[in-house]
């Protein structure tokens, strides 16, 4: 992930992701081999999403990976 891309938005692209397809924080943490408090720290923007997670929540989440690094809506990538 390219470091200009905001923690604070990248998390909350992926908390409102993640609410939106239904999952709960520590349900969708233990799918993608988070724990609930590093999951946590990443919706926040306290923790920065590596690479590698950010793939693995958007096709858990079955959206562009994009769509969680990129600003732009999902639909606009999509």
């Amino acid at each position: 992930m390219a470091h200009t891309d905001s923690p604070i938005r990248v998390g909350a692209t992926v908390r409102a992701l993640r609410e939106s397809h239904g999952w709960t924080l520590s349900k969708f943490a233990s799918v993608v081999g988070l724990s609930h408090g590093h999951l946590a720290n990443i919706e926040a923007g306290r923790k920065r999403l590596t690479p590698e997670k950010a793939r693995l929540i958007a096709d858990t989440l079955q959206v562009p990976l994009a769509a969680i690094i990129t600003p732009y809506p999902v639909d606009d990538i999509a």
